[in-house]
This record gives C-alpha cells, structure tokens and sequence, in this order.
C-alpha cells in the first residue's frame, strides 16, 4: 500500500487529471456537480455565484478530465468570490490531506488494482539480479518522497515540497531508463496500451479536448489573458528549461556528468526554481490569483477524475 501512496501522491501533484474514457461527444459529466456542490458547501455560495460557477465549468467541458476543464472557472471564480471566500478556497492548497484524497479518489477508479498489476508485470520481466536493484530505487524513492511529504506536514512550503520530489520522480525516471533494458521498456510499454484498451470498455465520453496539448495551451491563455508577449517569454522559459533538464538526465544517465544522485536531484530543483522565478516575474497579481485558484479546484477535483499518468 505505501508503493501505491508514493505513485499517487507524485501523479496527484505534479500530473493532470485523467480518465480512460471513449472518444464521443460528452454533455456535462458528474463530477461537474459533485464539484459544483462542494464549492457552494464549502464557500457558502450564493444562487449567483453558484448558477454562474456552474455554466463557467460547463463551458470546459471539452477538455474532461484533464484539468483544463477548470481553467474557465478558475477564472470566473477570481471574479465572483470575496476575498474571504477565496481565502477559504486557497486554504485546501495548504491543509489537503493527500491520503484521504488517493483513498477516495481510489474507491470510485481503482487505480491501486492497476500500480499493483503493473509492478508485478514489472519484475516478472527481470532476472533476480535486476530485482534487487530495482526494489532498492522504489525502496530510497518512497523514502525521499516520505520525507518531503512529512517536511510539508511540519509546516514545509507547499512549494519546496512539489520541487523536492518533482527531483525525486526525475531522478527515479534516469535510475529505470539506466536499468530496463529495450525489451522490458517495450513490454512494459505494450502491457499498458493492453490495461489502457481494456479501460476504455464502458466507460463515458472524453471531451475532444482532453489530449490535445495545443488546446489545453490557449484554454489556460484566455483564462489567464495572456498578451503575446507573455506567450512568447513563457514558451521561452518552457523551452529552455526542457533542453537543461534532458542534458542533465542524458549526461547522469550515460555517466558524463559524473553527479551522485543527491546533486543529480538537488541540480534539478536549482533549475525548476530558476523557472518557477522566472515565470513569477511575467504574471500580473491577478493572473497568478487564478493560478491559485485553478490549483485549488484540481485538488477538489481529483477526488472524482481519473488523474494521472499511468
């Protein structure tokens, strides 16, 4: 159950939400209330906010369930609350509890069933010797991720914990990139289209949206406003940031670089916060306010959605 935790807690915070859901046309999907009732419960919503939260969500629905779906809404609801009601919304971002979170999310998509199937296929590819290279990375991975999440508790940046085991997932990718050979990384490959294409079955319409990056790019700039120029500068930093963070992995990978991989994670959040900074700098106070917010509602979100990539 911890392995399952640590693969949840770093798909809930650093990946979109997903379902594995057919591709047809969707009206509004359940989860759209369910989110809608939390928000009036929980932020005392009046019929206003409420009928004017709920068509803002509807008008996303072409991108269900990555969280794009909330950007129009993030965006109406930096409008509409009060300060104090936005105050009790960006409250979840610091008090969310991640199990309780992974438990329900859980209880409604089962994706524990799916880490579990995957890390069995997983080591019934590898001979004994490979094992236990393998078990002592998931091993030092849920430790790190353990701590970061435990700093967080103890009052940590909510920030200074994503960059940390953002770190910890990367490092972990180069380790298993090093390990698996082009047979296994094939197979593991084919056995989740196989999960993937056996999913589908059944489930409701995906919005059209829903992958399609380019899309999700201008749904997040007309939220945000965005002028040409931030475009560019943010398309920029995106870029840049890339290229660094692939040299770095392809040089520990290949061994060019000669890092540990204490210095292989701690150069990653060097270069994540220089971005992180440097994207602060182009946002208006308000653009950053509906950042915050879209943040919060994906937490809430998350409950309901299929999230992660698998």
């Amino acid at each position: 159950m911890k392995l399952f935790y640590v693969f949840s807690a770093t798909i809930l915070l650093f990946s979109g939400c997903e379902n594995l859901l057919r591709d047809q046309p969707i009206s509004n999907p359940p989860e759209f209330e369910y989110l809608i009732e939390d928000l009036s419960t929980e932020l005392n919503l009046n019929t206003e906010q409420r009928s004017t939260a709920r068509l803002s969500l509807e008008r996303g629905r072409n991108f269900h369930p990555d969280p794009a779906v909330l950007w129009d809404l993030a965006a109406t609801l930096q409008k509409e609350l009060t300060q104090q009601q936005k105050d009790s919304l960006f409250l979840k971002i610091s008090n969310f509890n991640l199990e309780i979170i992974i438990e329900e999310n859980d209880h409604h998509h089962g994706r524990a069933k799916y880490f579990y199937r995957m890390n069995e296929f997983l080591l019934s590819l590898m001979p004994d010797s490979q094992k236990v290279i393998y078990e002592n990375l998931l091993d030092t991975k849920e430790n790190l991720v353990d701590q970061f999440i435990l700093g967080y508790h103890n009052n940590s940046d909510i920030i200074e914990m994503r960059l940390g085991i953002t770190s910890v997932m990367e490092w972990f990718r180069a380790e298993m990139d090093i390990l698996l050979t082009v047979e296994q990384e094939e197979a593991i490959s084919n056995k989740k289209e196989e999960i993937e294409s056996n999913w589908k079955q059944g489930r409701r319409g995906r919005g059209k949206f829903y992958k399609n990056s380019g899309e999700i790019e201008i749904a997040m700039h007309n939220a945000l406003s965005l002028s040409i120029y931030q475009i560019t500068e943010l398309e920029n930093i995106s870029l840049g940031t890339k290229n660094l963070l692939d040299e770095l992995k392809d040089d520990y990978i290949n061994g060019i670089s000669n890092l540990s991989a204490e210095n292989f994670r701690s150069e990653i959040v060097i270069l994540l916060s220089e971005a992180r900074i440097s994207r602060d700098l182009i946002f208006t106070e308000d653009q950053k306010e509906i950042i915050e917010i879209h943040r919060a509602l994906i937490i809430r979100f998350m409950k309901y959605t299929r999230w992660g990539q698998r």
